[in-house]
């Protein structure tokens, strides 16, 4: 047994060392946050963008105390050590080799950590790990791509294909931003730190309950699974800074408060939300399951929802084709049943235009 939890501690320990290693190469300037080595590690398994957390908390730390000289020189230092051994190991060659690096990183934030400790026992305080913000991180998925993430809060995140969403905490808020594609969220409880949602021009507001939210063809489309949320029109003034109004503090035409089985769809075009009870919740989530279902939706976007599955795009031609409504159930990616369903259905001809793009045109007449 004693064995067992070494290697589990071995394996943590590894893990934030790789994680410190990456933030380091990442405040050196030595790569992005788009490297595809980068992206694999961190897509390879949660544990990876946790760490990465715990590493962005620690240098946020610094903050409190970042006019100190020994701060400054702490920060100095690590950097430096980074620096030098990324241009080692680009002298060397060796662009698949990061163990100079990482070594470095891992040694410089093992000072930058111990800075503040030493400080504090300098100065007589006792508060060197006051939680600050965390920097933003990204997520994201490709075409016909589906993944689950763990927040640092334990909450879980399962992003749709082709979505992109931002997580910005603080010590008093949770902040996400759906910038395209569909999540579905459980949140852990914390009736001190609001979980919330932006997504186009709505505004989810949690403390702990589970919820979907949808954007598809500029609508966004929320709907609540258990619990309870808080949707408005979001503030063009909200920062992840500021802490969202509690329920009783908003204008009672402003918030719209959501029971488990309620959807609220708010209109790209005008702007204006409704909610539906009752709603479908099965097919809500049918994306999870590998699934897309839809019942008496709109053509352009049983199209748009099936485009994230498939790196065949399909186009809608034709204003004509609007008042097309679209029932059933394919599998994601299936794109060449979907086709030929609605051929056979609705008065409607599909033409290849090339191997990645298929139109969808009203059918002649004669």
């Amino acid at each position: 047994m004693t064995q067992g939890a070494s290697h589990t501690r071995s394996d943590e320990a590894a893990v934030h060392e790789a994680a410190a290693g990456w933030f380091m190469a990442l405040r050196a300037g030595e790569i992005t946050a788009d490297d595809p080595a980068y992206r694999a590690w961190i897509d390879a398994d949660s544990t990876h963008a946790e760490a990465m957390i715990a590493v962005q908390d620690i240098w946020g730390a610094l903050d409190e105390h970042a006019g100190a000289p020994e701060m400054m020189a702490a920060r100095r230092d690590a950097l430096s050590r980074s620096t030098r051994a990324a241009a080692a190991r680009w002298r060397l060659g060796d662009s698949g080799n990061r163990g100079p690096l990482w070594a470095a990183a891992a040694a410089a934030l093992v000072l930058v950590v111990a800075a503040p400790l030493w400080f504090a026992a300098q100065t007589g305080s006792d508060d060197a790990g006051v939680e600050t913000a965390a920097p933003l991180l990204a997520f994201e998925t490709d075409i016909a791509e589906t993944r689950v993430v763990t927040l640092a809060d334990n909450s879980r995140v399962s992003l749709d294909a082709a979505t992109r969403l931002t997580v910005d905490y603080s010590a008093d808020a949770r902040w996400i931003e759906l910038v395209r594609g569909q999540a579905h969220f459980d949140v852990a409880t914390d009736p001190t730190r609001p979980f919330t949602v932006r997504a186009g021009d709505q505004t989810v507001v949690a403390t702990g309950t589970a919820f979907n939210v949808e954007i598809v063809e500029g609508d966004v489309v929320v709907t609540l699974i258990e619990g309870e949320v808080v949707v408005t029109a979001a503030s063009t003034e909200a920062t992840p800074s500021a802490t969202p109004a509690a329920p009783t503090e908003l204008e009672p035409e402003a918030a719209r408060v959501l029971r488990p089985g309620q959807q609220l769809i708010a209109s790209g075009e005008t702007q204006q939300a409704e909610v539906f009870s009752d709603t479908n919740l099965h097919k809500t989530t049918a994306w999870r399951r590998g699934d897309v279902m839809f019942e008496d939706d709109p053509l352009s976007i049983a199209v748009a929802r099936m485009n994230r599955y498939s790196r065949i795009e399909l186009r809608v031609v034709g204003e004509e084709l609007d008042v097309l409504r679209v029932s059933g159930v394919f599998d994601a990616g299936d794109t060449d049943a979907f086709v030929e369903a609605i051929e056979a259905y609705f008065p409607v001809d599909a033409r290849r235009m090339s191997a990645s793009a298929i139109e969808l045109h009203a059918r002649d007449a004669g």
